[in-house]
Formats: structure tokens, sequence, C-alpha cells
């Protein structure tokens, strides 16, 4: 979700340093085809930042070259030898009058999500006083970028203590957010030609989140522990599904899987919580993710055996936290419902779905579903 610009609001990125632990320019390296130092800009605009100056220093001329082809502003710092505080000075001198805040990070930190660098803008603007300093935190780690308000600009600029930005910090008295995000890459950084194949790696997934930023989503969503122990189990399930079908080869993309079966009642105990679920995905980059949660509690008719169908089955096969079977939930609702209510004639057609979709899965893999989820099930029956 693109946000409209503003120039108040100002991005520094730093990349001034030598590279010597990566021996080449971090800032150019290609990520999926986009330089590092593209992405950086591309999600700092897509965020709201107006303007965006490059602190330049070793490179100068190859990064200099590419920050004017991304549309940036450039600013050498004669004196980057001396460490990155000094390009930080370059980049804050850099700024213009009518900034009222700045997002400042290493070019090395280049898959901040959008979604991330709005939380941090939007924490500034909607804060009592509006803080200083703005931090995002990973399960309580802080991480980059920092956003800063104008009021540090004095700070900074008159700060000849030890251990640069850090030092000030933790020594200037100045009115602080954290941010809770659920996004790691805010800690992901390229020093190393390790670093770099791991900052690969998770680009392919970006916006599938792990299992460590699906529990930040639960936590920041207030998900309801009921709710998000039953997803675990279905979690369990749809991966048990879709292994048994991988190695019939059949294609799926399991990470985007595991993702939605772990966030698919997100938004339990509100009214249309798989809409609401779903619209507060999207508005956090999480596309691919909210088209399987919309679609979790009632799948359209379809004779395909891709990510929704194993998540919808998955779903269905769990009552409560405990794996059960079709049968069983149809039985359970029977006794629930009177015959011929209209939640009964949901409740069977959901039903019937599910085991239609169960049959598809037991052609392809030759086995029962029982047999699949034996390992789940407590008495292994299907």
């Amino acid at each position: 979700m693109k946000k409209k610009t503003d120039k108040r609001i100002a991005g520094l990125v730093l990349a001034g340093g030598l590279a010597e632990r990566m021996n080449r320019c971090k800032v150019l390296l290609p990520l999926d085809g986009v330089s590092a130092l593209g992405h950086i800009t591309r999600r700092m605009r897509d965020s709201g930042v107006g303007s965006i100056t490059v602190v330049t220093g070793g490179h100068e001329e190859m990064v200099r070259k590419e920050a004017l082809r991304l549309g940036c502003s450039a600013v050498f710092n004669p004196a980057h030898e001396s460490g990155m505080y000094s390009s930080v000075i370059s980049g804050v001198k850099a700024l213009s009058d009518d900034t009222l805040s700045f997002l400042l990070i290493p070019a090395d930190i280049p898959l901040v999500k959008p979604a991330t660098y709005r939380a941090l803008i939007e924490a500034f603007e909607e804060s009592s006083g509006s803080p200083d300093v703005v931090y995002p935190t990973f399960r309580g780690d802080r991480g980059h970028p920092v956003l800063m308000g104008r009021a540090m600009i004095g700070p900074i600029m008159n700060w000849y203590g030890k251990n640069g930005l850090r030092g000030l910090l933790a020594d200037h008295p100045h009115r602080s957010v954290d941010v809770p995000t659920a996004d790691r890459s805010i800690l992901l950084d390229m020093d190393t030609p390790g670093d770099y194949e791991a900052m690969q790696d998770y680009l392919e997934f970006e916006f599938c989140p792990d299992e460590d930023e699906c529990a930040e989503l639960l936590r920041i969503a207030g998900t309801p522990a009921r709710a998000v122990r039953h997803m675990r189990v279905v979690a369990e399930c749809g991966m048990s599904i879709a292994d048994a079908l991988l190695d019939r080869g059949k294609k799926l993309n399991r990470r985007l899987l595991l993702s939605a079966c772990l966030l698919h009642d997100l938004a339990k105990g509100e009214k249309y919580h798989e809409a609401k679920g779903a619209q507060w995905l999207r508005k956090r980059g999480y596309t691919k993710v909210a088209k399987l949660v919309a679609s979790h509690k009632d799948l359209p008719e379809s004779r395909g055996l891709g990510e929704a169908e194993i998540l919808y089955l998955a779903d269905k096969i769990t009552d409560g936290e405990t794996v059960s079977t079709l049968a069983n939930r149809l039985m359970r609702m029977e006794a629930r419902f009177p015959s011929g209510s209209a939640s009964m004639i949901h409740t069977r057609r959901r039903i019937d779905r599910a085991m239609s979709i169960q049959h598809r899965v037991e052609e392809t893999v030759g086995r029962p579903l029982g047999d699949i989820l034996a390992a789940l099930s407590p008495d292994g029956t299907s």
C-alpha cells in the first residue's frame, strides 16, 4: 500500500563505508536484480518519505552515480574513513530547513519493509508531543532504521563523545518510542559474503513470514491465545498434507502455506474474522498470505489442490486444538444446530467441500488421510 510522499520526511542512507569485509561495494550488490540502494529508496518512497539523501565516501563515484540514477541527492563525506558517525553528520548537514523528521539507515540493511517505515512515521506523528527518537523492534531487539525528529539535529552536530550515534543516544536525554514490528529484516545487514547469501534467501520468502515473524504478527494483532494454539495444530496438519503431496511431485509453496496456517485466525473473535484478518495482513504487504486467509472459512468451489485447498482442509479437520475427522466435525455440528437451519446448511456445505478436497488428496497420495496424519491424530483414524 503506497503512501503519498511528504517532503518534510527525509531519508538519510549511510553509504560511505569501504566494505572491507565484503571486499566489494555493498550498496551496488544485486538482490533479485535490484541494487541494495534501490531496495532502500523504493521502500522509503512507498512509505511516504519525500526526499532521500545518500551519504557517500568509499566507492564514491559508483555510489553517487547509482544514487542519482535512483532520483536521490548525494553528499560526499570527506571524513568517511573516521567512521560512520562522520557520515551521520554529513547527512544531517544536508537536510533541508523544512525537515520535520528523518529516517537514518545504513545502506547494508536494504530489506526493511515499507510497512515498517510507515509504522515509525505514524508513531512519530501520532505520539503526544512527538518523540525525539523512534526505534523499530523485533522480538524486543532494536534495529534499523531509526527515526529522529528535528530536535535531534543540534545534539548530533554537537556530540563529541565516544561510540558515535549509539553513545549520543545513551548519553543525551531524549523522548523515545519503541515500535514492535514483525519485520526480521530490521536486524539483517550485509557485512560479509555469508550475510549477503542469507539476505538473498530472506528476500525469496520476504512476504511469507517465518514462524517467529508470524508469532510477532499475532502478538501485535492481539490474537487470543486459544486461537494461536488452534493455528499451530492446523499448521502441523497442513504441513503433513503438503509434504505428502510434495513427495508425489505436487508443486506447492510450502512456506506460503505455513504462513497462512499460522495466521488464518489472526482476527478470531471479530465478525467476518477471515476478511478482517486478510485486510490487516494486506496493509502490511502480505498479499499472498492475505488471499489464503480470506478464503479459509468459505473456499470457492474448485478442482484444484493448492495451498488454499490444503489450508481449508487442515482447518476443517482441526477441532479446537485437536486433530479430528470431517465425519466427527459434522456430527458435532449436527448436535449443535437444528436440521435445516441456515447454520447447518452452511456447515454441511463446508464439510462437503472439505471432503471433496480430502478425496483428491488421498487419490494423489495413494493412502488415507488418517495415515498421513497418524503422528498427529490421537487414534490414527481418518
